[in-house]
């Protein structure tokens, strides 16, 4: 099949979100981008709206490509191929074009996040010659409540702050979201905290559900409690909510989630590396 590739930024954000949508029609979890929602990964995940691609056959859009990109780094944000087109090789097709238009651009490394139960895109990324580098893991539940006399009051901080720390502490090749680059977009109403030398981003503490956006420990400090004491902290001064973390998060940092109260969820993901150069 003949696939036109065209910028993303040749439709308008309405069209490229109702062609992604589309393309996510009975995907793992539901997917419903909005043109807001575009907007925001193009500032805080970097997607670039000029290199990112449409696919289209006979003048129909068959799928797309949201690529982001950061220094000699791209990343492979998101690939949503219509019910139409699967099966007859587009997958495959688009991923080879970004492939070749990241190479040609002179990127060095290519990067995706992908559910490990989605074998079909699994094999279709190794094949391309992706590799996993680590299991990213989620969490949810509703902790038991905590009075706020049994942990010490957490202090505040401008997520910038948390975003240093970061990048100065966090785990080796963190998955994109994860990323300094990324946290430092974080801004009202997320909230950032420390607690000694751990420090956490959530989402608005006034919702209902509140989502742990990032967590560290100074380096000279990790595996005593630091975390999960930081974590309790928050649980007493925000009682009653559902907390979550999204399966963005490396497995090695699963017992601090599961001290916390919380439950793994169902999904995993793969952190996966593709070197260009």
């Amino acid at each position: 099949m003949d696939l036109a590739f065209v910028p993303l930024h040749d439709f308008s954000l309405a069209r490229s979100a109702e062609v992604l949508n589309h393309g996510f029609t009975n995907y793992f979890v539901p997917i419903q981008l909005s043109p807001a929602a575009l907007v925001g990964m193009a500032r805080s995940d970097s997607v670039d709206l000029t290199v990112s691609r449409i696919a289209m056959h006979d003048g129909v859009p068959l799928g797309a490509a949201l690529i982001a990109r950061r220094g000699w780094t791209c990343r492979l944000a998101s690939m949503a191929i219509t019910p139409e087109a699967r099966g007859r090789g587009v997958g495959r097709a688009v991923l080879a074009h970004v492939i070749a238009e990241a190479q040609t651009r002179g990127d060095r490394t290519m990067v995706l996040e992908v559910i490990e139960q989605n074998e079909p895109a699994v094999r279709l990324y190794e094949k391309a010659g992706f590799q996993r580098v680590r299991r990213l893991v989620g969490f949810a539940g509703q902790p038991p409540a905590r009075g706020a006399d049994e942990a010490a009051a957490p202090e505040e901080i401008d997520g910038r702050a948390f975003a240093r720390i970061v990048a100065e502490h966090g785990l080796p090749d963190l998955p994109w979201q994860l990323s300094a680059e990324t946290l430092a977009h974080a801004t009202p109403p997320a909230r950032a905290f420390r607690l000694g030398p751990a420090a956490a981003l959530l989402t608005d503490p006034a919702a209902e559900t509140i989502s742990i956006r990032g967590l560290v420990t100074e380096s000279a400090s990790r595996g005593r409690g630091h975390a999960l004491a930081l974590l309790h902290a928050l649980q007493a001064r925000y009682p009653g909510k559902t907390w979550r973390a999204s399966a963005i998060f490396p497995e090695e940092m699963s017992r601090c989630f599961r001290d916390a109260g919380l439950e793994r969820t169902a999904l995993s993901q793969w952190q996966m590396t593709l070197p260009l150069a």
